[in-house]
């Protein structure tokens, strides 16, 4: 069911629009309407009301404080690229918050949040939330290309990282981390590209530990209007039923 009840559309005035690594960029804007009822997991729609970029652009939800909210997203195409451009003081038109966040169960004692590249800025929110639910012992496991970013919006005494080109932490991705660590977790939480999402539930389904995984696809309206996000087996929107499913209920490794 799209989670629309809080859904707002709202003017935000940008206050911040830096680069913080190679062609990602730290958005954060004024959005009290969006910033109050926004939860880990869930996303926005960026329209950018110009010419020939149309269609809005799908951002996942860093963080909120008070009524700002920071966007991290990754350059990747002619809109990304315009967004990049924007300085502060101008607005962009936002629709959020959009989408099924992840599901935080009481009860458990150690969790641990897995992210990949551009699949890191939600863990960000959903570590936040944790720390305030209490109770969680959390391991923050972050995979990288070459150069990390966020990795100070975590405590350093459980951030665990990993690059392919080994110039920080480890040399290898996120799994290489989880048999690392080798920790009977009663919970995985996870976004990142799909074949790191694959390799997780596979990882997950041997170890019995329930995953949370947040999918990320191209989308024309966000609110399941348009059925362009369609995830089998099932052929779920993957904008209202989700963005997050368990991985067990998704296929991954087409």
């Amino acid at each position: 069911m799209n989670n629309t009840a809080n859904m707002k559309h709202e003017k935000c005035l940008i206050l911040k629009n830096r680069r913080i690594a190679p062609d990602i960029y730290e958005l954060i804007l004024h959005a009290p309407g969006i910033a109050v009822n926004a939860k880990p997991g869930q996303f926005v729609m960026v329209h950018l009301d110009k010419g020939e970029l149309l269609l809005p652009r799908p951002i996942s939800i860093c963080s909120c404080k008070c009524e700002d909210i920071t966007l991290v997203y990754k350059v990747l195409g002619s809109g990304t690229k315009y967004i990049s451009t924007l300085p502060p003081g101008m607005f962009l038109r936002l629709t959020g918050p959009l989408g099924n966040g992840f599901t935080i169960k009481k009860g458990q004692t150690k969790v641990a949040l897995i992210g990949g590249g551009i699949g890191i800025p939600p863990m960000v929110m959903l570590h936040e939330s944790l720390k305030i639910a209490d109770g969680f012992q959390t391991d923050v496991l972050l995979g990288f290309n070459d150069e990390s970013f966020l990795t100070d919006r975590f405590p350093k005494d459980n951030v665990y990282i990993a690059t392919q080109s080994g110039k920080e932490g480890i040399k290898g991705n996120v799994i290489d981390l989880l048999n690392n660590l080798n920790q009977p977790y009663d919970e995985m939480y996870a976004c990142g590209p799909k074949a790191m999402l694959a390799a997780l539930a596979q990882y997950a389904k041997a170890k019995a530990i329930p995953l949370q995984v947040s999918l990320e696809e191209r989308m024309a309206c966000g609110v399941g209007t348009c059925m362009g996000c369609v995830t089998p087996p099932k052929y779920m929107k993957i904008c209202c039923d989700g963005p997050v499913f368990y991985s067990d209920k998704v296929v991954l490794d087409e």
